[in-house]
């Protein structure tokens, strides 16, 4: 007997879910958009801040806060099933598109936030899918650096410190040609 998932309101969840057999559903933009669609839709049928996401080729990560009298397992059974269910229409399936049960853990403070938070950001970039965070069209990292608005939710304050993070800080070359750093 599988062990019964424990949810504190009010908390962000650090969720992330496998593809089945870790087939590379996700590796075109029709997979990675059929994701983006469902996430999407999920955000006008439930309550909920998405505060990062990745849609990497096998799998997802969600920075998600389940709005109040919302459950984090409605919501993620929803989004799978839906996602699969749009995938095997599209591609003439009936296989299952996505493994186990997905994996949530409570984020507990600020510096866990932050720190998932860059995790998934990276995640592209380390798997070798883009040269920087906000280069992965299917992220959050995307949206954020280019203020597109709906998917995630990030307030001026928020956008603004972020974009600094995935920012490189630029070259400045001095008036004799002299390289330095602008900080």
């Amino acid at each position: 007997m599988r062990k019964k998932r424990e949810f504190i309101e009010g908390s962000f969840y650090h969720v992330t879910s496998r593809t089945n057999d870790k087939i590379r559903v996700f590796e075109n933009k029709l997979g990675r958009k059929i994701m983006l669609m469902v996430l999407q839709d999920a955000k006008n049928k439930f309550r909920f801040r998405l505060s990062n996401f990745c849609v990497m080729p096998t799998h997802i990560h969600l920075l998600i806060e389940p709005g109040e009298e919302v459950c984090l397992s409605v919501i993620m059974q929803w989004i799978k099933t839906n996602s699969a269910k749009r995938w095997n229409r599209i591609h003439g399936s009936i296989d299952h598109v996505w493994g186990h049960r997905y994996f949530a853990r409570a984020v507990k403070s600020r510096q866990e936030y932050e720190f998932i938070m860059n995790y998934i950001d990276q995640n592209p970039v380390k798997a070798g899918l883009a040269s920087a965070p906000a280069d992965w069209k299917a992220s959050g990292a995307y949206y954020k650096a280019r203020n597109l608005p709906g998917l995630v939710d990030f307030s001026l304050t928020e956008q603004q410190s972020y974009i600094k993070l995935l920012s490189p800080i630029p070259p400045v070359v001095g008036c004799a040609g002299v390289s330095g750093t602008v900080r």
